[in-house]
């Protein structure tokens, strides 16, 4: 009887999260959908039909790429931080490895109260650090514009975006180097010959991973 009380209690809480989760989202796309529209009615002027229709093949692949991510990331995010963190965007590099982070150092368990929290409390943190960062750079990038087009620091912007995600990969690679080799050898092929978006690279290189981890436990590797 205890146990069945305390399942329903934990969709209970889940239910909210998704109540509350789906408001605020249908809310934010409606607002988002405003501003074109507002614009639109002002300047008095209509979306070119011929380019919508051009972009609708990209339009589905984003689409597909989208709903893949969010069954990659919610496991890691948890179901009110996977709405906070698609709505503020910046998932891979940013709200991901501080929720992750944030849990491994608060020791949380995937899926209990405290792990829902602590992911949800993370993610709106680095949100607002990020605006509060971005706001600053906007106020500071008239005077500092010399200095970051200086011939000196020129050439470290060309690899800043490498090596911010060099850093964030090596993170979890070190976790366990055995799962690495396969997975990125055949995500490399596949970017390298194809020129994959990253919205179909990384579900694949998701899916590569599951697998590739499962045959090791098969092997007795892992």
């Amino acid at each position: 009887m205890e146990k069945i009380s305390k399942v329903t209690k934990e969709k209970s809480f889940n239910d909210i999260n998704h109540f509350y989760g789906r408001l605020f989202m249908v809310a934010a796309i409606f607002i988002i959908v405003l501003v074109p529209v507002i614009m639109a009615i002002a300047l008095k002027t209509a979306p070119n039909l011929g380019v919508i229709v051009k972009t609708i093949p990209a339009l589905i692949t984003f689409i597909i790429g989208g709903f893949i991510e969010v069954t990659t990331y919610a496991p890691l995010l948890g179901t009110s931080g996977t709405y906070l963190a698609f709505f503020t965007g910046n998932l891979i590099n940013l709200k991901v490895p501080c929720a992750v982070n944030a849990r491994e150092q608060a020791k949380a368990q995937i899926g209990t109260k405290y792990s829902e929290i602590i992911s949800t409390v993370s993610i709106g943190s680095s949100a607002i650090v990020t605006t509060l960062v971005i706001a600053l750079g906007v106020a500071m990038l008239v005077p500092l514009t010399p200095v970051l087009e200086s011939p000196t620091l020129t050439p470290a912007f060309a690899l800043s975006f490498t090596s911010l995600f060099g850093a964030l990969a090596y993170k979890y690679f070190s976790k366990d180097l055995k799962l690495v080799p396969l997975p990125l050898f055949i995500c490399f092929i596949l970017q390298y010959f194809l020129v994959i978006g990253t919205g179909i690279l990384i579900p694949v290189a998701a899916v590569l991973s599951i697998l590739f981890s499962y045959f090791l436990y098969k092997k007795g590797k892992i």
